[in-house]
């Protein structure tokens, strides 16, 4: 039996080893490497569950960006802004490009398959999914998806990587190759990695759509919602995940094509755009007649990226990705990426150098058991 005094030193380091930050994944590789009895705690099951508890909200490891190379060929790369080795986060793989990334899981689509593939970067795993069909047995042309954890009770995202999830869909017909009633028509499907099959459609129709545009882009979860921008965010088109129904919403008064999507300070829709160097934050509000119009909120000044490292005061700054959870926005400054932590304000410097036009962070806590 362990003597009182070793049993009190054994709970103080844990208690130390509990706070180790996070976002700083190679300081829990370093400490499991001291010795035995701390490499034993570091990947005991419910330390760690006791790790992921105490600091609830995963850290942004990286980012996932399309390399677009010569030929059109697009290759998708991941760049760490923590030190997250031993070992490091492998690239995604080559011939795909990146839809989405939530609940610690990658959404790539293969050009080689035109399969989609739900891919675990940290444990490894991976699943092809067959691109759905619109009614007429074609692949959409214009489409995006997203990936979420479809755990019964799961709300905080830690132990759910393995478990079922679903994937959203959305494609859209902008030519009148079938006839002008197909014109700017966008159908949404739903994969449930349970019953292996995917959902009926649901369709509304945008009218016409811009071509030279990115057609639908990127998806914010909020609520039982995903949003997505349309022509680069001229319009959010929302689809409500228990009703499985479609509908749009206006943007708010930014600057197209240099907005993104954010959680609001209600857990809602926000907005948030680049104007100068000023980071203007927008809420989505139903008021009491059921109505909903967008609420100004804070502004962010940026000023100070030109003070940290940018050194060229006719920078041009554009939002380029949000990560959930964390509530940081990035910003991209003459090939800089920066995070804005949208409660604090506080502006971090990530350093990697690159024409970052979109962004998609990756959440995970990165423990020695992997």
């Amino acid at each position: 039996m362990a003597a009182p005094a070793a049993l009190l030193v054994d709970d103080l380091i844990g208690e130390i080893l509990l706070r180790l930050p996070p976002d700083d994944p190679a300081s829990l590789f370093r400490a499991a490497l001291v010795c035995k009895p701390w490499r034993a705690l570091l990947t005991d099951r419910a330390f760690l569950r006791r790790y992921r508890a105490f600091h609830r909200t995963p850290p942004a490891l990286g980012f996932l960006h399309d390399v677009h190379r010569g030929g059109g060929r697009v290759i998708p790369r991941f760049f760490p802004i923590t030190e997250a080795s031993p070992p490091p986060i492998p690239q995604p793989e080559p011939r795909c490009w990146t839809l989405d990334c939530r609940h610690g899981r990658v959404l790539l689509h293969s050009s080689a398959t035109s399969d989609l593939i739900v891919w675990d970067p940290i444990a490894g795993g991976r699943q092809e999914i067959p691109q759905p069909v619109n009614q007429h047995e074609d692949y959409y042309e214009y489409f995006t998806a997203a990936v979420l954890c479809a755990s019964d009770g799961c709300d905080d995202h830690h132990e759910c990587r393995r478990g079922p999830f679903v994937v959203v869909f959305a494609g859209a017909d902008i030519d009148d190759a079938y006839g002008d009633d197909e014109d700017g028509v966008t159908w949404a499907t739903v994969y449930s990695s349970s019953t292996g099959a995917w959902s009926a459609e649901v369709s509304i129709h945008l009218g016409p759509i811009l071509e030279n545009r990115e057609v639908i882009g990127r998806s914010l979860l909020a609520g039982d919602a995903l949003y997505f921008t349309v022509e680069e965010g001229r319009r959010i088109l929302k689809y409500d995940l228990s009703q499985h129904a479609l509908s749009v919403i206006k943007p708010p008064p930014l600057h197209i094509g240099n907005m993104v999507l954010v959680t609001a300070e209600d857990g809602g829709l926000g907005a948030a755009g680049v104007k100068g160097y000023s980071l203007h934050l927008w809420s989505w509000r139903i008021g009491a007649d059921s109505v909903g119009k967008w609420v100004p909120g804070r502004v962010v000044e940026l000023d100070m990226m030109i003070s940290i490292g940018i050194g060229d005061p006719t920078t041009k700054l554009n939002a380029v990705g949000f990560a959930e959870g964390a509530d940081s926005i990035f910003i991209n400054a003459n090939d800089v990426i920066f995070t804005v932590e949208m409660k604090s304000g506080s502006v971090k410097k990530i350093g990697k150098r690159g024409d970052f036009s979109t962004v998609f962070p990756y959440m995970s806590f990165y423990t020695p058991e992997k």
